[in-house]
């Protein structure tokens, strides 16, 4: 036990160092690109070294939590400051996500994903509507 406690106790030291280095590496000026290609390096070799550790359900999880976290990060570097946050089209973004996610999507009652129009607050057309809003 006493050993458990020990290497617990260095990698909860050495992540605190590692963190505070590669900080120090995004602050240090470098001639190039290279020392941001150095900081992304170290953090593949720890989560290489990490996910060698893994079982098979573990390794499942990260993949799709990796995949999850790639995608926001694809949709907010290509999305978002591509568009130069048009809060339509974020607003668009949003609710295209919040259907997709609730399996509305395909859903025949609710506006088109891409419907620029703001809904209705007449009264409720269908069962599935909420109904027109209080002012």
């Amino acid at each position: 036990m006493r050993e458990i406690a020990k290497s617990m106790m260095s990698y909860t030291w050495a992540m605190s160092m590692f963190g505070v280095q590669q900080a120090i590496n995004l602050m240090t000026p470098v001639q190039g690109a290279g020392q941001s290609a150095k900081t992304a390096q170290a953090f593949d070799n720890v989560t290489e070294a990490a996910t060698k550790t893994f079982d098979t359900s573990i390794m499942q999880a990260f993949n799709a939590g990796t995949s999850l976290q790639n995608g926001m990060i694809d949709m907010m570097f290509g999305g978002f400051l591509a568009g130069g946050c048009d809060p339509g089209r974020l607003m668009r973004m949003g609710t295209d996500a919040m259907r997709t996610m609730g399996g509305m999507a395909s859903s025949p009652s609710g506006p088109s994903p891409t419907s620029d129009s703001a809904p209705s607050s007449g009264p409720a057309s269908s069962g599935s509507d909420w109904g027109p809003m209080p002012r």
